[in-house]
């Protein structure tokens, strides 16, 4: 073929360029259709107008379902269509283009695939728009990679919350007293830490000892089939599906609900103490298991740790208690004329014995003795010292000494007892026959005296210094003591100074306070008013006030005759018994005693005095008998006592047997021989 007119090499070059230019327009067309992106234009109405292969591989719809026939925003989720039409579609008109926009396409077999979307708006030089150019990305490795992040990230806030309240249990745990309390913060920190339904601590039979929940066995062989107690021994935290944490019934009884239960081994010293099940709520849990067993395997070791130290604690406790109490009087004076009642509380922090005691015995048939008194220091020398000082009162107390005699002696005695210099007490002497009340303070807070009216004493007066502190008294006297006396009904108060001493308020402003309560309460029941007496003055915030929060509190409270009292001394002749019967009789009936209870009480004083008079004093008039009956509620007791001889009980057939009709006609009777006979009789009345 020839060229005409010599154009053969124009004609060539002409075609070599054409035909690199249809390579081009065909290598640009396979790169816009197989992209490694998906690539649409749209018309302004948002119609598909193009898409390339790699969108339509991507979704699975065809070039012909698209263009033309939907909408770029009918491929979206519900979501990502309600964004496309509040955000997407008014930015890129605002500002021509937007980028790196995340949505979901729905596929043509309805899965979603996460994108990430550019766009930019073409418009005329009027500005109208023309099309709308969409590059569109695969995000799903993207996606999957962000939500690793995020559960990375929330895996480590949670550790450190985790934490951070584990530091805050332990410091709890560090500053709980006792067995009850760890086991409440344990049990709480199943809840509130890890999110627990419910916790509970069990804890081994070997160390449950006073625990609030049954024990747990924890001594199973090795290897049970279907049992956690070997792993447990182990130190192992177990999990449990709902329906198998039947397999540690001790556990799930207290744990409401129907997830699973995570087991936790309380371990201290190598050996399992206890066990901590927490319930879990059902459904799925976003959290880190392999951090969750660590921490909790923490809290197990710190708790065990707590646990062993409040069991040791406790112990202590039970033995400083008890050799408190063994140390104080358990057995009070026995008389219808009198009312005892004490109140002992240790010092709350502290596990050693203190110094504080009480104590009350008879000087004889009709003086009561009241002590209270306070050594200084705490441990076993207070103790010791305690004891001798308690047991030295009642050895160096006599009839006739009195209060500031007794003191004196006091000083003597500790003088070889070290331990017991410095110590304080206050010392009463009260006859029950004239209400006459001998008392001494050396060092220590002033009784306190409330009538039956509820008028309110406090005995300042016969004060001296502590015991052994070389006092010589006013104008070198000696000891100071103090006399008054109190009427029937009334309440003579002793107490050491835990119960009214306060760090940030006046002494003598605490004690008025506590003698308005002991007026207000004079009509409470003796046997409860002591320690209510303790709690109402102490209170939350007296307790810690108290002496700093570390002292012990006595409390002695001696009510003189509290209840109706018939008192009459008669001569030793038979001819006093009928007015004796008489007066008798006229105080059962004022006390509302009926008339079969008074022939039977009146017929039996009738006999007892009757025989004191004949077999102790021969009916000679030269003694005397002495009768005093009581009444409480419709409990009536007798006591009658002379001071003569009886001749021992003659022959079968002889008289004599009158104490045989005593016993039929009261319910107790009891026949004492010392310096003379007593015979105490009760009776419960209609």
């Amino acid at each position: 073929m020839s060229t005409p007119n010599g154009l053969e090499p124009e004609f060539h070059e002409l075609a070599a360029q054409q035909q690199h230019e249809a390579h081009l327009v065909d290598s640009a067309e396979d790169l816009y259709e197989h992209a490694p992106c998906g690539y649409l234009s749209t018309y302004p109405d948002g119609s598909n107008a193009r898409v390339n292969a790699t969108f339509c591989a991507w979704t699975g719809w065809s070039a012909q379902e698209l263009v033309g026939r939907r909408k770029f925003a009918e491929l979206l989720s519900a979501g990502g269509r309600i964004y496309h039409e509040t955000h997407f579609d008014p930015l890129l008109r605002l500002q021509g283009s937007v980028r790196a926009i995340a949505l979901d396409l729905v596929t043509a077999d309805g899965s979603r695939l996460p994108v990430l979307v550019n766009a930019t708006l073409r418009s005329d030089v009027a500005g109208r728009p023309l099309a709308t150019r969409i590059t569109v990305f695969d995000a799903t490795e993207r996606r999957a990679y962000e939500a690793e992040l995020l559960a990375a990230r929330r895996r480590a806030e949670q550790a450190v919350t985790w934490l951070g309240s584990i530091e805050q249990v332990v410091a709890e745990l560090a500053a709980a007293p006792g067995m009850t309390e760890v086991s409440e913060i344990i049990e709480r920190s199943a809840t509130t830490v890890f999110g627990a339904v419910a916790g509970t601590v069990r804890l081994a039979a070997s160390v449950a000892a006073g625990a609030p929940a049954p024990p747990i066995d924890l001594t199973g062989p090795q290897d049970l089939p279907g049992s956690v107690a070997a792993r447990l021994r182990a130190g192992e935290v177990v999990r449990l599906e709902a329906d198998a944490a039947a397999e540690v019934p001790q556990l799930v009884d207290a744990l409401p609900g129907d997830g699973p239960v995570i087991v936790v081994p309380l371990r201290a010293l190598d050996r399992t103490l206890g066990v901590l099940g927490l319930r879990l709520p059902r459904g799925e849990r976003q959290v880190d298991e392999a951090e969750e067993t660590r921490l909790l395997q923490t809290l197990g070791r710190q708790a065990g740790q707590a646990l062993e130290r409040a069991r040791l604690s406790d112990n202590q406790r039970a033995v400083a208690t008890t050799l408190q109490h063994s140390m104080l009087t358990t057995v009070l004076p026995d008389d219808p004329r009198l009312g005892l009642s004490t109140c002992y509380r240790p010092a709350g922090d502290l596990l050693e014995v203190g110094g504080d005691w009480y104590d009350a015995f008879l000087l004889d048939a009709d003086r009561v003795a009241a002590v209270v008194g306070d050594v200084v220091g705490r441990g076993l020398p207070a103790a010791a010292a305690m004891g001798q000082l308690r047991s030295a009162v009642r050895a160096l107390a006599t009839i006739d000494a009195g209060p500031a005699a007794l003191i004196e002696r006091l000083d003597r005695f500790v003088d070889g007892v070290p331990a017991a210099a410095m110590a304080t007490l206050v010392y009463a002497e009260l006859d029950l026959r004239t209400g006459v009340l001998r008392y001494a303070c050396a060092g220590h807070p002033p009784p306190v005296v409330v009538d039956a009216a509820g008028r309110a004493v406090v005995l300042w007066e016969g004060r001296s210094a502590p015991l052994g502190a070389n006092f010589a008294g006013p104008a070198g006297g000696g000891r100071a003591e103090a006399v008054t006396t109190v009427r029937p009904g009334a309440r003579v108060t002793l107490y050491s100074d835990g119960l009214v001493e306060r760090r940030d308020r006046p002494l003598d402003e605490c004690i008025d306070e506590l003698a308005e309560v002991l007026g207000e309460w004079v009509n409470r029941p003796l046997e409860l008013s002591t320690d209510e007496l303790a709690d109402r003055v102490l209170g939350a915030e007296g307790a810690d006030d108290a002496a700093g929060g570390a002292d012990d509190v006595c409390v002695l409270t001696v009510a003189f005759a509290p209840d109706p009292t018939f008192a009459v001394t008669v001569p030793a002749r038979r001819a006093a018994v009928s007015g004796l019967r008489s007066d008798l009789s006229h105080w059962l009936e004022t006390n509302g005693v009926l008339e079969d209870d008074r022939d039977c009480i009146l017929l039996a004083c009738s006999e007892v005095v009757s025989n004191s008079i004949e077999h102790g004093y021969a009916d000679s008039g030269a003694g005397q008998v002495d009768v005093l009956a009581t009444m409480r509620a419709n409990l009536f007791r007798l006591r009658i006592r002379d001071a003569g001889v009886w001749r021992p009980r003659g022959a079968p057939g002889d008289r004599g047997r009158g104490l045989d009709l005593v016993r039929q006609l009261m319910d107790d009777v009891a026949v004492e021989h010392v310096a003379g006979t007593v015979v105490t009789m009760a009776r419960q009345t209609s």
